[in-house]
């Protein structure tokens, strides 16, 4: 791609983040994102279609972006894998600070945070059936879910709590909890 579209879009997502943060999505408009990014409506319409296809951009650059995270995480050690997951993560945020502000702090990204969920879900599902074969998937949805909301619920948490005042550390606890109930699902869905 070109690298005067790429900073162009970088420019106008930047926009959209920023405004953001003062106010919802459905009370953006293209003019007040185009006068934010400092490009002209005609050069907004060349990239994006309206604001919602800016956010549906940011939400597909943020959720790949995250799901790099997941590479490495395995079953065979999910204490570790989970632990290696929160740091991967927190570097990844640590890298852009609006985005982290957007994502964790914004009401309009909660469906980000879902997606990562149903990743979550999705890879943990894969890596057990893959170890155990024998295992109904459908028996793996509601726990996992259950777990996978639990992880991210603690993790967003402890980002808005202020992360800096509190160590990642802390998160080894839901690393050794998430181990418990995989262990619990492999010894009672396998016998």
């Amino acid at each position: 791609m070109d690298k005067r579209i790429i900073k162009t879009r970088t420019s106008i997502k930047k926009a959209f983040i920023e405004l953001v943060e003062e106010k919802s999505i459905n009370k953006i408009s293209v003019s007040d994102l185009a006068a934010k990014a400092l490009v002209n409506r005609s050069t907004f319409y060349l990239h994006y279609a309206d604001v919602a296809s800016v956010a549906e951009d940011i939400d597909r650059e943020i959720e790949k972006s995250i799901s790099e995270c997941f590479e490495g995480f395995s079953i065979l050690d999910i204490y570790a894998s989970t632990y290696l997951f929160f740091k991967k993560l927190t570097a990844r945020l640590d890298e852009n600070e609006a985005m982290k502000r957007y994502i964790i702090f914004s009401t309009n990204c909660v469906h980000v945070i879902s997606n990562i969920k149903l990743v979550l879900v999705e890879k943990t599902t894969g890596s057990l059936l893959r170890k155990f074969p024998q295992i109904d998937a459908q028996k793996l949805t509601y726990p996992l879910t259950y777990a996978a909301g639990g992880i991210m619920d603690c993790y967003v948490n402890w980002v808005k709590s202020g992360e800096g005042t509190i160590p990642i550390e802390v998160m080894k606890d839901v690393s050794a909890i998430t181990e418990y109930i995989i262990s619990y699902l492999t010894n009672n869905l396998t016998s």
